[in-house]
């Protein structure tokens, strides 16, 4: 980590690291205001507890303007945006958002970070959806999510724990490749955190996408992001957005609660692999959870699997047999039944 990243000045006399200034650029809050046009509410492309997100534009060397996205943190949050400015000037994956500069002025602190033209994952799921993606492109955004989620585990000198994935967390480029987004929750390494108060919030924490030893103690390992990617991948096949387990899945069959848009798209053997990983990452104890490696090697095997079984079955029709159950425990948690 960088040490004595912000309130320190520099020889120039302005309030950021030299490292830090290397490695990506320091925008005045003029320049901020003007890419934003003074953080105009028509701009706003995203926003959440500890921040808002606008679009805005940026002009390169040769004249010509680039759009950005500009991430405005409220006041008391300024050490999620030091830890976000930290983290993504050490990032660097074709499956994690690129960090363009920040903004640090008084009250104001400001991420800027490439412009992903069509929103995050969780804008493409739903019932509300108009065009929903279709299964395939489903799966290969998750693919890319786990290599992302892999890097950040396994590519670096430090375990980066990123403790908030959720579909919005999961951005999308113009081709439609996914980027994770939303490091101002991340934690290097496996931390204890003092037990939350039993309320819902809008953290990886919650109810639906906290394994059972973050609840029980607030143990925080890379195999909370597995447990929290395994909700993802439920709500990516369901089509639900916060999909809560306890509640929604609990007792019922998993393929009765596929996606209407997509049924019939998946072929049963990537189905197979596809739910047997997901489940596994949702498992009650940490050890017997996968690790993202593997998730990402099982992925990328269903989806070999369904561009296979498309080459041969050009109706695209798919039945699936299988029936995957969710059944609580007595002792607390619960187990899978497959029939």
């Amino acid at each position: 980590m960088f040490a004595k990243c912000f309130g320190e000045s520099s020889s120039s006399g302005r309030e950021y690291p030299t490292v830090i200034e290397e490695l990506c650029r320091h925008f005045s809050l003029a320049d901020i205001r003007k890419s934003t046009n003074n953080f105009d509410d028509n701009r706003v492309i995203g926003h959440g507890t500890c921040c808002k997100v606008f679009k805005g534009c940026l002009r390169h060397n040769d004249g010509s303007y680039y759009p950005v996205a500009v991430k405005r943190f409220h006041w008391e949050y300024s050490e999620g945006f030091k830890r976000e400015v930290e983290l993504l000037c050490q990032l660097h994956h074709p499956n994690c958002v690129s960090i363009v500069g920040f903004c640090k002025h008084k009250k104001e602190s400001i991420v800027v970070y490439e412009y992903m033209s069509n929103g995050s994952l969780d804008q493409h799921l739903g019932s509300d959806v108009r065009e929903a993606l279709p299964w395939k492109k489903r799966l290969e955004i998750c693919v890319g999510a786990a290599r992302g989620l892999h890097y950040l585990h396994s590519g670096l000198k430090r375990t980066i724990i990123h403790h908030d994935i959720k579909p919005s967390k999961i951005l999308l480029d113009d081709n439609m490749h996914p980027k994770l987004s939303g490091f101002s929750c991340s934690l290097l390494g496996a931390h204890f955190k003092e037990k939350p108060k039993p309320i819902k919030t809008d953290f990886a924490g919650t109810y639906g996408y906290a394994p059972m030893e973050y609840l029980r103690d607030c143990t925080v390992t890379d195999k909370c992001d597995v447990y929290a990617f395994g909700v993802v991948l439920l709500e990516v096949v369901s089509g639900s957005l916060y999909f809560l387990i306890q509640t929604e899945l609990l007792g019922k069959c998993v393929e009765e609660n596929i996606d209407p848009k997509i049924k019939g798209e998946i072929a049963a053997e990537c189905w197979q692999v596809f739910i047997d990983i997901a489940l596994r990452c949702i498992k009650n104890e940490a050890d017997e959870r996968p690790a993202m490696g593997e998730v990402e090697v099982e992925l990328e095997r269903a989806l070999l699997l369904q561009q296979q079984a498309d080459l041969t079955n050009m109706d695209r029709d798919y039945t699936l047999l299988s029936k995957n159950i969710i059944i609580p425990k007595s002792e607390g948690g619960f187990e899978f039944v497959t029939g």
